[in-house]
């Protein structure tokens, strides 16, 4: 036991020099030793006999045993630590704090006499444990019960224990909150890669424009930065704002303003997710697999299939480090989704790695337009919180609304912007617009289609089915894209509507889609025929079409379906809207005249016109009252798995279509027996093989699409892994995907809109 402790500590402050090394902008001096001491002290109630005798049995409970950190305390030599290095008293109660709470436990069941005399059967433990084996330059003390001047018993950090008297007072002891959630977070994550034996932060750091440069002028030696990447890189040292059209490289501008920092890039779909990151894979590592696991990671929730993918030959320990290092936050650039990073403004159990770690990383947000209000509302509440706590951001976007910067300002969170959208003069003339007041229908479709690449984007899943099944019916060439397919069909659709918007070897067809297409795919259609959704949506449906080319056509290459007397599919007042409706009426009055041209400059004019704070009153109040909400909420301290769910809005349900159980039974089966064997199988990455192989077959559907629960098959090998067998009364196919057609009551407003 002391033996494993020894080396487990040592590991640990191996890890806090590697993370000191790598970024030493984190600490001032006093408080890098804050951290090194929690390091060196955090386990040390581990030599209490309660804990030894239990892992020595391997049991992994006692009801009479003191949480280890509560001991570990006990033994912290204040008196020493304030003579040797000047500590004051809070940040002592720092240290105190972090080792006590580097495990979340409820304290206030700890009876004082039992902790009394746990502390006094460890007396002859301490004076037993050869501590010269660790690099400790000052010795543990005699174990005793800590003065209340250092630490109080109860369920929460003390902030107010002394009655502020002043203003500055208050943000003496806020200042000391905030150390001590860094103090403890960076604990925490020090020692989780010592216990798994991977490395804290990936080293050496990568510049990763330098990389991208020198990639560029391996093509073309003349190649450099253009006007918006160079602003990026100028201001790299404060948080920006930028907008700039398509095409204009707001991705390597953001890894400029990057360039060798700890960074997180954050976008709203997992489609756009997987695209920035191959790209990034390719221009900055240039698809070197050893550069991209040492230094960049996925996170969303199939970052699993993406890892297994990459590392198909790698054995289990090697893919497990692999998946531990990216989860635990070790890349020194993260791709994610919002839920994956933002939780944190909850203020769950043991959030403060989360908050330690972007306290000194630099955070992008893209396509911040595409957000609703409560997860805008995240994302500058938690903007705010990584400010105070010393970390950055960019917001890059095509468009950006005037309503988004008020609230950022209201919310004092300090940033700079250009004096102009980056726009480019040479590529200023890709649509040209027509608006037609009525609903859209195939034949407008026939109608409007010049036998070239035609793109068509509905609110709506149903409408966008409706549409490819009429076209189907006069044998045109049409295919169709929506989020009710299973994953193994959706992968194999985007791949194919990707090399079609790409390629010159596919001059004509139809793609039906929904809003799957309008941000994610790299795509550039000849013609887009799309319902209205909002100006930010529609904007970005009309950038797959003409991305990167200006248009010199007669005719209009964008038709915009408003609905005519009544909104399009997908738009209604109330929650099951697509877009919100206050958005919606004004786009719509917004773009009744258009027709002709419609330059980058128009449109954002129309963006800085109709969507100002008071114009959108709604969704903008929406926001407040969220960003309230977290702010009252922020000391309840919720488990974190309730809060995943709260903040994804989790109202959906995985489940494999009866049709496709019944026609791939022997290969799901095969999985499935896997998976109900887990605990004979010692092949682990076969089991994690095994449940991804088993996501190819899901499709994720909101729940209130699903009638009652007759509609789920009964089969004991699904039971308990988390999703269900959808009846086959609900038509699959993998041209149409998943129809719900079965329900008759529903209306439009109840569609899956994406």
């Amino acid at each position: 036991m002391t033996v494993s402790l020894i080396e487990h500590t040592n590991n640990l402050l191996d890890e806090f020099n590697l993370l000191k090394i790598t970024y030493p902008q984190i600490f001032n001096d006093s408080s890098w030793k804050l951290l090194q001491l929690a390091c060196a002290y955090h386990d040390m109630g581990k030599i209490n006999q309660r804990f030894q005798q239990k892992v020595l049995t391997n049991r992994s409970y006692d009801k009479l045993e003191i949480p280890h950190g509560l001991l570990s305390i006990t033994m912290i030599p204040f008196k020493e630590l304030r003579k040797k290095y000047g500590f004051n008293r809070k940040q002592l109660k720092v240290l105190a704090y972090a080792i006590a709470w580097h495990h979340e436990r409820d304290f206030s069941k700890v009876d004082e006499q039992h902790y009394q005399d746990e502390i006094n059967a460890m007396v002859p433990e301490e004076e037993n444990f050869d501590i010269s084996t660790l690099n400790i330059d000052v010795p543990l003390q005699k174990p005793k019960k800590v003065s209340e001047r250092y630490y109080t018993l109860g369920n929460r950090w003390l902030i107010n224990d002394d009655i502020a008297s002043s203003k500055e007072r208050q943000i003496e002891n806020y200042h000391y909150f905030q150390l001590f959630v860094k103090v403890k977070g960076l604990l925490n994550r020090i020692d989780y890669a010592a216990s798994g034996y991977y490395q804290v932060e990936s080293s050496p750091r990568v510049n990763l424009s330098q990389n991208i440069l020198e990639n560029w002028q391996q093509k073309n030696s003349m190649a450099s930065w253009n006007e918006l990447q160079k602003w990026t890189y100028n201001h790299r040292n404060e948080n920006i704002v930028v907008i700039g059209q398509t095409g204009e490289g707001k991705t390597e501008g953001a890894l400029r303003w990057l360039a060798n920092e700890k960074a997180f890039y954050v976008l709203p779909l997992k489609s756009a997710i997987n695209a920035i990151y191959n790209r990034i894979a390719d221009t900055v590592f240039s698809g070197d697999l050893l550069q991209i696991n040492n230094s960049l990671a996925l996170l969303h929730s199939d970052m699993m299939a993406k890892a297994l993918a990459n590392e198909k030959d790698a054995d289990y320990e090697a893919f497990e480090q692999l998946v531990n290092e990216e989860r635990q936050w070790s890349k020194q650039l993260s791709i994610a989704t919002l839920d994956q990073i933002f939780p944190f403004v909850y203020h769950y159990k043991s959030y403060e790695p989360s908050l330690a770690t972007l306290s000194y990383s630099k955070v992008v947000i893209d396509e911040i337009q595409m957000y609703t209000p409560d997860l805008l509302a995240y994302i500058i509440y938690g903007l705010k919180q990584i400010q105070k706590y010393g970390g950055k951001f960019e917001i890059m976007t095509a468009t950006l609304a005037p309503f988004i910067v008020d609230l950022m300002k209201e919310t004092n969170l300090n940033f700079v912007q250009p004096d102009h959208p980056f726009l480019d003069p040479n590529v200023n003339h890709r649509h040209k617009v027509q608006v037609i007041h009525a609903d859209l229908t195939v034949d407008d479709i026939l109608k409007l289609n010049r036998n070239g690449k035609t793109l068509v984007i509905c609110n709506t899943v149903n409408k966008a089915v409706e549409l490819y099944q009429d076209l189907k019916e006069q044998n045109s060439d049409a295919h169709l894209i929506h989020s009710r397919f299973i994953r193994r069909d959706r992968d194999v659709k985007e791949k194919e509507i990707s090399v079609f918007g790409k390629s010159d070897n596919h001059k004509s067809g139809i793609w039906i889609g929904t809003q799957v297409v309008e941000a994610s795919l790299d795509i550039d259609f000849d013609l887009l025929i799309t319902e209205l959704s909002e100006l930010n949506g529609l904007f970005q449906r009309m950038g797959r079409c003409y991305r990167r080319r200006n248009y010199k056509g007669k005719k209009p290459n964008v038709y915009v379906f408003d609905g005519g007397e009544h909104a399009p599919h997908g738009i209604r007042k109330g929650n099951k809207s697509v877009v919100d409706w206050q958005m919606f009426e004004i786009s719509k009055h917004a773009i009744v005249n258009i027709s002709g041209y419609l330059s980058e400059q128009d449109k954002l004019d129309l963006i800085n016109k109709n969507y100002t704070s008071d114009k959108v009153s709604d969704f903008v109040n929406q926001v407040k009252d969220d960003m309230a909400y977290l702010h009252a909420t922020e000391n309840l301290r919720p488990d974190k798995s309730k809060i995943k769910q709260i903040f994804r809005n989790i109202q959906n349900i995985d489940v494999i279509p009866e049709e496709v159980y019944l026609k791939n039974e022997d290969e799901i089966n095969d999985n499935l027996n896997i998976l109900r064997n887990r605990k004979i199988i010692t092949d682990k990455k076969k089991l994690i093989e095994a449940r991804e192989n088993l996501k190819d077959w899901l499709v994720s559907v909101p729940s209130y699409l699903i009638k009652n629960n007759a509609d789920f098959v009964k089969n004991k090998q699904i039971k308990g892994l988390g999703f269900y067998l959808l009846s086959k009364e609900y038509h699959y196919d993998s041209e149409t995907g998943l129809s719900f057609n079965r329900i008759e009551s529903k209306s439009d407003e109840d569609d899956n809109f994406f």
